[in-house]
């Protein structure tokens, strides 16, 4: 879980524009 938080920071900001819904899950 605290990888994935670390991963999340950098991930959430490009993923939002890619697929937004995995992090609104």
């Amino acid at each position: 879980a605290c990888e994935g938080a670390r991963v999340s920071g950098a991930s959430r900001i490009v993923g939002i524009g890619l697929n937004p819904n995995r992090f609104e899950e």
